[in-house]
């Protein structure tokens, strides 16, 4: 009967028919899309592998966003580098708090394996599925799981991973480490505490280093604390340079791997409860005298750079800077000569690793609300990593900039920089470019004092330690920069080869 009539209709009304019928056959395709992408944004929604509640969702670089699904198979090899410091400093910082209501950091289906059986866990590990959720981060994000009984609550953990005190900051930053990798049972491993303390009564400052090296814990190891006065410290003298320096036994060597206290005999770093280093240093000079520093370092608002690994398997080792900017408070003696410090600028960095056949260039200053801190590590002539200038200021992280070059000017001799040795060449003055995209940042340094130490082997590389006034120009995060300064800054050249760069 149905296909009688649909006969005698084309028969009779053959246009009307036929675009009956496209219509139909439209509404049945556009029924079928919608049902389909329903039923597909029903499986999405009972799926654990898929989350979202906010505007914008942070994930690692490298990843074919067409595949990828959090916590399933693409993103089974893929972290966030820094996630800790990327929070911290710029997704909560003063900077974008008129924009970024809130963030929440999620790890969404980790695999880990669980041991399952007697009390002495000796049965087989067994795969899981782990998630995690900081609860008042989620909560502010509005992601909270829905609760069938009991509390969740911010524990400790929770709060040292995204606002933790300061001395816990400085804790997890600035602890030492056990050798690893290559490192393991390698004499020539180490790792120190360096600080650089500006004392401007005297005109002069105070390089301090606590150092462990050796074949830790297991072969011949210790400590060595090292200390150098530069400039006019004697006020009856023109500018001059003392060392101190001494070796410890491992029995009087004190450090953890949890921790950035130290102690190396009878000289100590130590932070306090509200966040501030504390150094007390006893270090004996050539001359029988003995140079005593008790100073207190803090700064008013943390600005740091956080643990960076540089290593391969060949070269382990690693940097950060726990104070880019402080203030030191107390008093440095010189033998019976003292001085009383207040309100000195301080910086502090940490090293670890192997540092053998190694150069770099490397520098810090403090200009106007800036810091600014620039390294590139060279070993056996080729890059390790990247050279990059590393900005922040009061709102926290700034910029990450790429070194386009770094030009010196050289003197023919000792007579264009203080503190020279007759016949050496020595750097009078250098340029350095950082730029990336639309930031852009110039560098100019003029060096006041300038250190030379020849490397102990045959390869004719100089080791030069500079002081001076700096100049910093550009624009940063799109405002613009035009600051001068003070700073500390470090290069090497061959004198056969010319720069090492």
């Amino acid at each position: 009967m149905i296909w009688r009539l649909i006969s005698a209709s084309m028969a009779q009304r053959p246009g009307r028919t036929a675009l009956f019928q496209v219509g139909y056959a439209l509404g049945v395709g556009v029924t079928l899309a919608l049902l389909s992408i329903g039923t597909a944004l029903l499986e999405q929604s009972r799926d654990e592998e898929l989350f979202g509640g906010g505007d914008v969702l942070v994930l690692p670089a490298g990843l074919d966003l067409e595949t990828f699904k959090t916590g399933g198979v693409s993103s089974l090899y893929f972290r966030i580098d820094q996630a800790p410091y990327l929070y911290r400093e710029l997704l909560t910082s003063p900077r974008y708090e008129s924009e970024i209501a809130a963030v929440a950091p999620w790890i969404a289906d980790a695999l880990l394996y669980v041991r399952v059986g007697d009390e002495a866990g000796s049965g087989e590990p067994q795969p899981i599925a782990a998630s995690g959720q900081i609860p008042s981060r989620a909560a502010s994000l509005g992601v909270s799981p829905s609760l069938l009984g009991g509390r969740w609550d911010d524990v400790a953990a929770d709060r040292q991973w995204s606002i933790p005190e300061p001395a816990a900051l400085y804790h997890e930053i600035d602890a030492f480490h056990m050798p690893y990798g290559a490192a393991v049972g390698d004499s020539t491993w180490a790792e120190w505490h360096y600080f650089n303390v500006r004392l401007p009564d005297r005109d002069a400052w105070l390089y301090l280093t606590y150092m462990v090296a050796g074949a830790v814990p297991d072969g011949q190891w210790g400590g060595r604390m090292l200390a150098t006065l530069v400039g006019s410290w004697d006020r009856r003298a023109a500018a001059s340079e003392r060392v101190f320096e001494d070796w410890i036994e491992p029995e009087r060597v004190r450090f953890s791997t949890r921790r950035a206290d130290l102690r190396i005999g009878s000289s100590t770093v130590t932070v306090t409860p509200e966040g501030r280093y504390r150094l007390t240093a006893s270090v004996p000079g050539p001359a029988g005298d003995t140079l005593r520093v008790d100073l207190v370092l803090a700064a008013p608002r943390p600005r740091y750079l956080p643990p960076l690994e540089l290593s391969d398997e060949a070269f382990p080792s690693g940097y950060t800077v726990p104070l880019l900017s402080a203030e030191a408070n107390g008093r440095v003696c010189d033998a019976a000569d003292c001085t009383e410090v207040v309100g000195a600028k301080a910086y502090h960095d940490h090293n670890w690793g192997l540092w053998r056949d190694v150069t770099w260039d490397w520098g810090q200053l403090n200009a106007g609300g800036y810091s600014l801190l620039y390294g590139g590590v060279l070993r056996e002539g080729e890059p390790v990593g990247s050279r990059f200038a590393f900005v922040v200021d009061d709102d926290g992280f700034a910029g990450l900039l790429p070194i386009r070059g770094i030009r010196y000017q050289w003197s023919d001799s000792a007579g264009g920089a203080a503190g020279g040795d007759s016949g050496r060449a020595y750097p009078v003055g250098f340029e350095l470019t950082a730029a990336r995209g639309d930031d852009r940042l110039v560098l100019r340094v003029r060096p006041e004092h300038v250190r030379a130490t020849p490397a102990a082997d045959s390869s004719g590389r100089v080791f030069y330690q500079m002081q001076g006034q700096a100049e910093l120009e550009g624009v940063v995060g799109g405002l613009a920069v035009r600051e001068t300064g003070t700073g500390f800054f470090e290069t090497w050249r061959s004198e056969i080869r010319g720069p090492v760069q």
